[in-house]
């Protein structure tokens, strides 16, 4: 009894766990990131066959490593997954105890229930007091039988729920022991992933089909996936852990690559005097021609330059400051797109995802998650009972400039990338209990929430909020927007929208389609702050603390709808 009132009265110990195995393996991704950067920088001028030799060590280090980390995170996602039962089970025990013992039974440590030894008329209370001494003792002697009945249960499922997660425990320490003891030794993968490094098929496109099939792989074979594949980590059905630890992974070999790309241009820079006169090459060279080329590789520079710098950003956006929320990287790539989510969104209770607009790109993100640290804030400021996660979702191609922003085109491209998104969320997340998943679009993302929701899409999330529209494509009115899920309220309830009366927005003709903000399209519009009058900074102003359009996200984020304004 007395282990189970531990557990009880501990309830935040088993996530604290989780998340301080989860962080660990942060520590270690960065030591190996820091490892592989050395590692590329002595090779940038070392050559021959002990440098091969080296090289070929250092990947197969990566390796192994990467089986590791992947089999550590499962321990902590064994504790995220099936802890909660251990703590309800635990808290059930504790209450049926505490319950018998005010009824005035006795709780032994074994869990036996008895009648006290002077049970009579009256005592305990639930006797009638005007019985017979003997019918009072076999009364509570039948009373005790029947609260032991049901203690018995509770301890049952209890400790049914305390074996599972410790065989699944045990089970995942034996494999990260085999992974140790092997570490740089082949190991055996199943048919099914070797069937996919030869090239013979794929990965399941489904979120839900990927996420069965990911689930059945052991640590080994995950991460020769991940070998096989960098983009393994971006894609929708695998657990935002698995997707973390590998997107960190390879954020440090593109940090490495950008970083190797700025050091071969900078050895490439023109020289002047390789550009020769018509009369020889002379003091200066040929000032036009080498100022032709300096202008190229400036500009290839320059770009080389903010590539690194948008990475480096990144890794400091990630890692966030001491103290701050857990941040995972859901998604990194080549092109630059992006996601980043504030809290685990598999284990939250609200999700939210932040879909940005014109502007956007990797460089800026820094400021995304920023906002999304607010939102997460603002729903906890209403139901702090209740996790909430957010996500920065720059995982499009937003249009670069504002003449770009009248093309649908962008829209167009992030629409499926946003559906599947969501569809990965929903099947990630952990848990007996469904997430509330909201979608907040701003600017030019409102017009790809909505393409996502329209036609053959449908976006599957409980609400979907506009922010600052320019218009939403397609739609005409509420009716026309898909939204999946089991939620059973009509979309006139599902669907908000908001806009300041100072926004520049409110000067520039709607070009992209119905506005969201209008009456007649039927949505929910909710209060936003005024200012001293319109600006251009009134269209970013959205998510500035205390503001009542940040207090009525974080209520629509929590599902405190009687409260937006």
């Amino acid at each position: 009894m007395s282990q189970a009132r531990t557990w009880a009265s501990n309830a935040h110990f088993l996530a604290t766990t989780a998340t301080g195995i989860d962080t660990a393996v942060d520590t270690f991704d960065t030591a190996m990131n820091d490892i592989a950067t050395s590692v590329a920088t002595t090779m940038d001028s070392w050559r021959g066959d002990a440098a091969e030799a080296s090289q070929a060590q250092s990947d197969s280090e990566k390796q192994a490593s990467n089986r590791l980390a992947i089999t550590i995170l499962d321990i902590a996602d064994a504790i995220t997954r099936l802890g909660p039962d251990v703590l309800h089970s635990t808290e059930v025990v504790r209450n049926w105890a505490d319950s018998i013992i005010d009824a005035g039974f006795l709780v032994s440590e074994d869990g036996s229930v008895a009648a006290p030894a002077d049970s009579c008329p009256g005592h305990p209370r639930e006797i009638p007091a005007d019985m017979e001494y003997e019918d009072a003792r076999a009364f509570a002697a039948r009373r005790a039988a029947e609260y032991q009945s049901y203690l018995t249960g509770a301890l049952a499922t209890a400790g049914s729920a305390d074996a599972i997660l410790a065989a699944e425990i045990t089970t995942t320490l034996g494999e990260l022991l085999q992974n140790a003891d092997r570490a740089t030794t082949v190991v055996p993968l199943g048919p099914a992933v070797r069937d996919i490094l030869a090239g013979r098929s794929r990965l399941p496109a489904d979120p839900q089909a990927l996420n069965e099939f990911w689930d059945s792989l052991t640590s080994a074979e995950k991460a020769a996936l991940w070998d096989h594949n960098r983009a393994i980590g971006g894609m929708d059905g695998i657990p935002v852990a698995d997707r973390d630890h590998f997107n960190r992974r390879y954020l440090g070999e593109l940090q490495n690559d950008a970083r190797g790309k700025v050091i071969e241009l900078e050895g490439l820079k023109p020289d002047p005097a390789e550009y020769p006169t018509r009369n020889g090459p002379g003091e200066q060279g040929n000032p036009s021609g080498y100022r032709r080329r300096l202008e190229d590789w400036q500009r290839l520079h320059d770009s080389a330059t903010a590539d690194l710098a948008a990475l480096i950003g990144l890794q400091n956006t990630v890692t966030g400051q001491p103290g701050a929320k857990k941040r995972h990287l859901m998604l990194i790539d080549r092109k630059g797109l992006a996601a980043v989510a504030v809290n685990n969104p598999d284990t939250a209770d609200n999700v939210a995802t932040y879909v940005p607009g014109t502007g956007a790109n990797l460089a800026g993100i820094g400021g995304g998650v920023d906002r999304a640290e607010k939102m997460v804030q603002s729903a906890a400021d209403v139901d702090e009972s209740a996790q909430t996660a957010v996500v920065t979702w720059f995982g499009y191609d937003a249009p670069p400039n504002l003449i770009e922003a009248g093309a649908g085109v962008y829209a167009a491209r992030g629409a499926d990338p946003l559906a599947k998104f969501q569809d990965g969320l929903r099947a990630t997340h952990e848990g007996a209990g469904r997430s509330h998943n909201t979608i907040i679009s701003h600017s030019y993302g409102t017009v790809v929430a909505a393409e996502a929701a329209s036609g053959r899409r449908a976006l599957n999330v409980d609400d979907v909020v506009f922010v600052a529209s320019p218009g939403l494509g397609g739609p005409d009115d509420v009716g026309d927007l898909n939204l999946a899920g089991p939620d059973d309220r009509a979309n006139s309830r599902r669907v908000w929208a908001t806009v300041s009366t100072d926004d520049v927005i409110n000067l520039i003709e709607v070009v992209h389609g119905a506005d969201p903000h209008d009456g007649g399209f039927g949505a929910q519009v909710f209060a936003s702050e005024r200012g001293p009058g319109v600006s251009l900074e009134a269209h970013s102003n959205y998510w500035d603390e205390n503001s009542v359009s940040l207090l009525n996200m974080g209520r629509i984020i929590a599902r405190k709808y009687a409260d937006v304004q």
